[in-house]
């Protein structure tokens, strides 16, 4: 069956665990699970850019865009321009931010530990371990053996022309 695919099953997991976390998050903290992973992404990239951190968090850029707004104005995340680049600003957590991540982490820790309950410790290291192995083949590798297997893959066009649906 289809629903017991690889691809279903971990989706089935982040989105009850997102959630799980994300009613907990916006009753304590007011801030949606989706932007306390941004501010967690600032935090842990110290000086990244807004291009880095969208490709990091895999939302639209537009999505992306807005929390990181909600966040600077709520004085969670600093915005600086570029020494570098005039075009770009880095991004870098306040104190504030990190006393929300402070508070936020531990409930991300328990309510993973919970959902690893079922497993002994042994088996939530070979998981960890497994999973690791598993997304870096699919950063790696796979996108390449999937063009290979099945050309349309490729960027989204099928025989030169683009698949998307007009809407």
């Amino acid at each position: 069956m289809l629903k017991q695919s690889l691809t279903y099953q971990l989706a089935s997991i982040a989105e009850d665990g997102i959630g799980n976390a994300g009613r907990i998050f916006e009753s304590r903290f007011g801030w949606t699970v989706y932007e306390i992973r941004v501010l967690r992404l600032v935090r842990d990239n110290p000086s990244i850019t807004f291009t880095q951190l969208a490709k990091l968090t895999r939302f639209e850029r537009t999505a992306a865009s807005r929390m990181l707004s909600r966040l600077i104005k709520a004085d969670l995340v600093k915005r600086t321009n570029s020494p570098v680049d005039a075009r770009q600003f880095t991004l870098t957590i306040t104190a504030t931010g990190q006393e929300l991540c402070d508070q936020a982490d531990p409930i991300s820790l328990s309510l993973e530990a919970l959902m690893l309950e079922p497993l002994s410790e042994d088996e939530q290291k070979a998981l960890r371990a497994m999973l690791t192995r598993v997304l870096t083949w699919v950063r790696g590798d796979y996108a390449l053996k999937v063009v290979e297997r099945f050309p349309e893959a490729r960027s989204g066009k099928a025989n030169g022309k683009n698949t998307r649906r007009k809407t």
